[in-house]
C-alpha cells in the first residue's frame, strides 16, 4: 500500500496539473507499476512524444531491473543547453527546451524536479524488503 501511495504522490508531482488522472493512458505515458509517472507532450531530437515515452519506458525498466537504486544514484547533469537525469550514471531522460517551455520551466529546474520525483519512487521499488 505504501508503494502505491508513493507512486500516486510522485505521479501527481511529475504530471502537469492539466494532465489529470481521469485522462486515459496513452502511448505518450511512462509507467511504473501500472501508474503513469510521466507524460511526454512535445517532440524532441527527431522523436515524437510517443517515441520518447517508449525510450524512457525502456530506460526506467532497465534501471529497475539493475538492482537496488538509492536516491543518490539519481543525478542531474548539464548537457549542452539542456539537462539530463541519470540513474547510476546511465541516461534516464533529457529536459529539453521544448519540454521545459511547455512546463514553464528551465532545463535544469525541470530535470531537478523530475529527479526529485524519481528519488521518491525508484528507491522504494528496488529496496530490499
Amino acid at each position: 500500500m505504501k508503494t502505491i501511495t508513493r507512486l500516486a504522490i510522485a505521479a501527481a508531482l511529475i504530471l502537469p496539473a492539466s494532465a489529470g488522472f481521469t485522462e486515459p493512458a496513452t502511448s505518450n505515458a511512462v509507467f511504473v507499476g501500472g501508474t503513469p509517472i510521466m507524460r511526454l507532450r512535445t517532440s524532441a531530437g527527431g522523436y515524437s512524444p510517443e517515441q520518447r515515452a517508449t525510450e524512457i519506458q525502456e530506460r526506467v525498466n532497465e534501471a529497475l531491473s539493475g538492482g537496488v537504486i538509492r536516491a543518490d544514484d539519481i543525478t542531474v547533469e548539464p548537457s549542452g543547453n539542456e539537462a539530463i537525469v541519470l540513474v547510476k550514471g546511465r541516461l534516464l531522460f533529457t529536459a529539453d527546451w521544448d519540454t521545459t517551455r511547455f512546463n514553464s520551466s528551465t532545463p535544469t529546474d525541470l530535470a531537478d524536479q523530475w529527479a526529485n520525483n524519481m528519488r521518491l519512487v525508484l528507491p522504494s521499488l528496488t529496496s530490499v524488503k
